[in-house]
């Protein structure tokens, strides 16, 4: 692919992550209420949905959606409690000030159980973009585990990873 065809594709996807930020914005600083029984389809559109707001950096617009006695396990330790996971993600991105074009995202959903209370599902993590004019592509492997609290969703637990060494 020549540099145009490149420039081209990446301002088409900016412009689509955009679209995708603006379409989520009303929504944002609300809980994620579920309406009816939690289901497979509710968990995944709850991931995505996390996924889309921590966009924005701004740990305020997804307070709502992890549960006050959260454990978030990273490679770096980890983190117990909604205020202690504020601060793993608020150095997360004070960190990667230097990367530009910077996305995170989720491929291979797959939701291992759902009950009347609780989910869990598990994940590929993808965080990609530039650094110092070259690009980079991480990828490991996450938990979640997702609880119904008062009609709405929160977060409970995170275990990120990378894969094993071959």
């Amino acid at each position: 692919m020549n540099i145009v065809n490149k420039s081209s594709s990446l301002r088409l996807l900016i412009t689509i992550v955009l679209l995708c930020c603006l379409n989520v914005a009303g929504d944002m600083g609300r809980a994620h209420a579920v309406e009816g029984a939690l289901t497979r389809e509710s968990v995944v559109q709850f991931l995505h949905h996390f996924e889309a707001i921590g966009r924005e950096k701004n740990f305020d617009l997804l307070e709502d959606m992890v549960h006050d006695d959260a454990f978030f396990r990273f490679n770096d330790g980890d983190f117990v409690g909604k205020q202690a996971v504020r601060g793993a993600f608020e150095k997360t991105w004070k960190g990667s000030a230097g990367v530009s074009d910077e996305r995170f995202y989720l491929t291979d959903i797959e939701v291992l159980n759902v009950d009347g209370r609780s989910a869990s599902a598990t994940y590929t993590y993808n965080w990609e973009g530039s650094m110092n004019g070259h690009a980079f592509r991480i990828q490991g492997r996450g938990t979640r585990v997702l609880v119904l609290e008062n009609g709405r969703l929160q977060m409970i637990h995170e275990h990120l990873s990378a894969y094993p060494k071959p």
